[in-house]
């Protein structure tokens, strides 16, 4: 072992001690790219395909479980539900993955409000309140955060909507 580092030993005493520490910052350089571009950028890459496969399959699980509550029993579009307006609503709102606050609304009618949602769950679970329940937007308000989640208020009703 000792052959191959004596011309190594050798040429490096033969620098002087600026020459050893210009190589050692270049040597420290030279890792520290060798890290960034091996290990940093494949980790970073690998996170932000790991978001984007999470989105996609919060996507599909709530496409999931609205055709799932497809399968329940029908029930009639015309007069309220029987188990009543604010249970069907936060029932279908925890099938469909979105977390919904019940209020009472200006005109009357029973109000929601969700913070912080993600589009696809909350459009999945609007359609099917209209389609599967027979239910009545009355009202909507959409704002958009800044990292790309809505902040939605509205009122449903279980006929026509009034005021």
């Amino acid at each position: 072992m000792n052959r191959y580092l004596a011309p190594a030993v050798l040429w490096w005493s033969g620098r002087t001690l600026r020459e050893r520490r210009l190589l050692l910052v270049m040597i420290g350089l030279l890792l520290a790219t060798a890290v960034s571009l091996g290990v940093v950028r494949p980790v970073l890459a690998w996170r932000a395909a790991a978001a984007d496969r999470a989105a996609v399959a919060s996507a599909d699980l709530a496409e999931v479980r609205v055709a799932a509550s497809a399968f329940q029993p029908a029930r009639s579009a015309g007069g309220a539900p029987v188990e009543g307006l604010e249970p069907l609503l936060r029932r279908t709102a925890a099938a469909g993955g979105v977390d919904v606050v019940t209020v009472m609304s200006a005109s009357g009618q029973l109000g929601f409000q969700l913070s912080r949602v993600s589009s696809a769950p909350l459009f999945a679970w609007l359609s099917a309140l209209e389609s599967d329940h027979g239910l009545t937007i009355c009202s909507l308000g959409v704002t958009e955060n800044a990292d790309a989640t809505l902040n939605v208020e509205g009122a449903v009703s279980s006929g026509a909507c009034t005021g």
